[in-house]
C-alpha cells in the first residue's frame, strides 16, 4: 500500500481507507476486519483447490 493512503495524501473518497489513523482503537479493528477479509478469501482459494484436485 502506498505511503499516501496511509498520510493522507490521496484525497479520493474510499470507503476502505481510515481517514484518521489518530484513533488506535479504529485502526486496530480496521487491521483485523482486513485480516478476516483475508483469511476468509484465503480459505475460499483452498477450498477451491483441493476440490479441484479431488476431482481429477
Amino acid at each position: 500500500m502506498k505511503d499516501s493512503q496511509f498520510y493522507g495524501g490521496n484525497k479520493k473518497k474510499n470507503p476502505d481507507c481510515l481517514e484518521d489513523f489518530s484513533d488506535g482503537d479504529l485502526l486496530i479493528r480496521e487491521i483485523l476486519e482486513s485480516f478476516e477479509n483475508f483469511d476468509r478469501a484465503l480459505g475460499n482459494t483452498v477450498q477451491e483447490f483441493f476440490s479441484l484436485e479431488d476431482d481429477q
